[in-house]
C-alpha cells in the first residue's frame, strides 16, 4: 500500500506541475472578403428595392421599458436609416480606391413595396438599371429593418437597435445575381465605460439610434465585398516557471524577439511540459513575425510532445491553435488571390 500511494501521489505531482494557464490577448488581422468581385468591375451602382415584410408593421413603434408604445410624431425611420446606410457602404467602398465611381441612387427612387417574402426580381428589371447607368454590377439593399427599444431600469438603463438587412449583387456581364447576403445584428448603448465602470451618459434617442445603427450596418456589409481588419484573439500559454512568466510579460509588452530567446532555450528540454509550452508559444511567435509556414510546423511538434495521458489539455489548446493557423493560412492564400486579379 505504501508503494502504491507513493506511485499515486507521484502520479499527482507529474499532473499538477504540468498544468498551464493561459493568457489572452487581441491582435487585428487582415482578413479576405467573402465576396471577389472580378477585376473589370470598376463602376457601381447602389441601390435600395424599399422591399418590407407585410408583418413588418413597427417602423412608428418603439419599446419603452419593455411597454409597446406608438411615437408620438410619425418621422420615416426607413428613408433615414436606408439612406445613412447606402452612404455608409459607398464611402468604404471608395477608401478602398478599387473602383472608378460608385453612384447612390436616391432612396424613393423606387416605393416601399411590403411582400411575403424577399424574393430577387424579374432579370429584365436588374439589365435596365445595369444598362441606365453604366453599371458594371448592382449592389441591391433588398430589405432593411429596425426596431428600438430604451430600458431606464436603475442603475443600468440601455438602448437597443435590432437591425435586419438582406443585400444582393448583380453582375453586368454574368446577367445574373452572383450574391445574395443577409445580416441580422442588435446594437446597443449603455453606460459602462471600457473599463466596465458606470458613467452617466445619455442614451441616444430613436431618431440618432437608428442612424447609428444604419452607419454601421453599411460598414459591415463592406466588409463582405471588401478585405478589412478584423479584431481575434490568441493566448499565450504560460506555468508557473519564473522564466515563462517573464517572456509572458515581455510578449504582453509586444517584445517577442526577448520572448522568443527564453522560449527557445526551452524548446529542447525533456521536461515535456516545458518543453510543449515552448513550442506552442514559439508558434505564436511565428505567426506575429507572418511566419505562419513556421508556426504550423511547431505546433506540429508541440502536437507529438503533448501526446499522451498528462499532457491532454496541453495537447487540445495545441491543437486547436493548430487549426487557427490552418484557418489563417488560407485566408493569406484567399487574400493573394484577391489582390493579384484585381
Amino acid at each position: 500500500m505504501k508503494l502504491q500511494s507513493g506511485l499515486l501521489w507521484s502520479v499527482f505531482l507529474l499532473i499538477l506541475s504540468s498544468c498551464v494557464s493561459f493568457e489572452k490577448f487581441s491582435i487585428e488581422v487582415y482578413k479576405p472578403s467573402e465576396l471577389h468581385l472580378a477585376p473589370n468591375v470598376k463602376k457601381i451602382a447602389i441601390i435600395s428595392r424599399n422591399l418590407k415584410y407585410v408583418n413588418d408593421t413597427l417602423q412608428n413603434y418603439q419599446v419603452k421599458n419593455r411597454h409597446l408604445i406608438k411615437d408620438k410624431i410619425k418621422f420615416n425611420f426607413d428613408s433615414l436609416a436606408i439612406k445613412t446606410c447606402l452612404d455608409s457602404l459607398s464611402g468604404r467602398l471608395l477608401a478602398q480606391n478599387q473602383f472608378d465611381s460608385i453612384l447612390i441612387l436616391p432612396v424613393n427612387t423606387f416605393p416601399k413595396n411590403q411582400v411575403k417574402e424577399i424574393r430577387p426580381a424579374n432579370i429584365e428589371w436588374y439589365k435596365t438599371i445595369s444598362n441606365k447607368t453604366g453599371a458594371d454590377a448592382l449592389i441591391l439593399l433588398d430589405m432593411f429593418s429596425c426596431f428600438y427599444s430604451l430600458t431606464n431600469d436603475n442603475p443600468n438603463p440601455t438602448v437597443n437597435v435590432v437591425t435586419s438587412n438582406i443585400w444582393s449583387v448583380y453582375g453586368a456581364k454574368e446577367q445574373r445575381i452572383i450574391d445574395r447576403f443577409t445580416q441580422v445584428d442588435t446594437l446597443y448603448w449603455d453606460e459602462l465605460d471600457e473599463n466596465g465602470q458606470y458613467r452617466k451618459l445619455r442614451m441616444p434617442d430613436k431618431k440618432s439610434a437608428i442612424a447609428l445603427a444604419a452607419e454601421v450596418i453599411g460598414e459591415n456589409y463592406s466588409k463582405h465585398i471588401l478585405p478589412a481588419w478584423a479584431k481575434v484573439d490568441r493566448t499565450i500559454m504560460q506555468n508557473s516557471n519564473p522564466e515563462f512568466k517573464k517572456a509572458t510579460k515581455l510578449a504582453q509588452n509586444t517584445k517577442w524577439e526577448e520572448a522568443v530567446v527564453i522560449w527557445q532555450n526551452y524548446s529542447g528540454s525533456k521536461n515535456k511540459m516545458k518543453r510543449v509550452t515552448a513550442l506552442y508559444n514559439l508558434a505564436l511567435a511565428s505567426e506575429m513575425n507572418g511566419n505562419i509556414d513556421q508556426a504550423i510546423e511547431l505546433t506540429n511538434q508541440a502536437a507529438k510532445v503533448s501526446s499522451g495521458l498528462f499532457l491532454s489539455s496541453e495537447n487540445e489548446a495545441v491543437r486547436k491553435y493548430s487549426a487557427v493557423l490552418y484557418l489563417r493560412k488560407n485566408e493569406i492564400n484567399k487574400l493573394n488571390n484577391q489582390y493579384e486579379t484585381r
